[in-house]
């Protein structure tokens, strides 16, 4: 059997769940497919991406012939994005990729920011995607999210991306989803899609995963505790700077010395990813992913060790 070629009945799950239209919901084989899906349907003039930011928004673009300009965030303002982005939105025929929290730092985009940064869109003609994610993870992600503008038909010019991918541990299904209001923009999305682009065990697992109604519940709660856990483990000598962030993750600058923290770590058999390959980053910043308590605990058992080692 072939899936459901329109993921008919996972889009009327989604959209119950969220309160919006199963019409202004397209699924795709991750957020990832989705990202090129939309540069390939716009073919834009130029993309504008923060950096440090997401790669795959880069490599879409790139794939589609479209030129880039970076927008740099600062590392002194904790690379936090302020209305300064109002001054890159300006041609039309350009799209705009935000998200929020953002990757890798994890800090959130103010509501009020990304409503003027929308109005600016939709004056000049830009299209706006706002990558979702991680969103879910944070507590109260209504005050932030762009669903709100599209359930209220607010900007034509918008797209909000979602996916099971990290929220219900399904990176190896591969399903995400697409969100606009603006009906030939998500007929353009799907016409540059593969057919049949989500297996029957993905949409089956999708429309499954949306009814486990207190895991998301529970994983905010695990989130916030095994964060304050490990911050307060790291600040006691082990990094030099925490910045601000509410996902999964936590984004650190380390000690100068110990710019091989990752290589000297994966020896004593845990992973955690170096973002020194981000554009507008370079050696010494990484993130680590929060995981169970148990896990947390011998990473900084592990950590101790080697910083121990270096410094004895």
């Amino acid at each position: 059997h072939y899936p459901d070629v329109s993921a008919g009945e996972l889009r009327e799950a989604i959209g119950e769940k969220l309160g919006i239209g199963a019409e202004q919901i397209l699924a795709g084989n991750g957020a990832a497919e989705l990202i090129y899906g939309i540069c390939h349907a716009l073919r834009p003039k130029r993309g504008i991406v923060l950096a440090p930011g997401f790669a795959e928004y880069e490599a879409a673009l790139r794939s589609a012939d479209a030129g880039i300009r970076y927008w740099n965030l600062r590392e002194e303002e904790d690379f936090r994005v302020d209305e300064g982005i109002l001054s890159a939105i300006e041609n039309e025929g350009d799209i705009l990729f935000l998200c929020n929290p953002g990757n890798p730092v994890g800090n959130l985009i103010e509501p009020q920011l990304l409503y003027d940064i929308a109005g600016k869109c939709e004056e000049t003609g830009t299209i706006l995607c706002v990558d979702e994610c991680f969103l879910p993870f944070v507590p109260g992600e209504e005050k932030y999210s762009m669903l709100s503008c599209i359930k209220q038909n607010s900007f034509e010019n918008l797209i909000v991306l979602r996916a099971f991918t990290k929220t219900h541990a399904m990176a190896g299904l591969r399903l995400g989803f697409a969100v606009t209001q603006n009906a030939g923009l998500l007929m353009g999305i799907r016409e540059s899609l593969q057919p049949w682009n989500t297996s029957i065990p993905a949409q089956l697992a999708g429309i499954q995963a949306l009814k486990e109604e207190g895991y998301l519940i529970h994983t905010r709660t695990v989130l916030e505790t095994e964060r304050e856990y490990l911050i307060r483990e790291m600040e006691d000598g082990l990094v030099e700077k925490i910045y601000p962030g509410t996902a999964n993750y936590i984004f650190f600058k380390c000690y100068k010395e110990d710019e091989d923290l990752q290589e000297r770590l994966l020896q004593e058999r845990i992973l955690i990813r170096s973002c020194g390959n981000y554009r507008n980053l370079g050696p010494g910043f990484f993130r680590i992913g929060i995981r169970t308590h148990e896990e947390n605990r011998e990473l900084i058992r592990r950590w101790r060790k080697i910083i121990w080692q270096r410094r004895s």
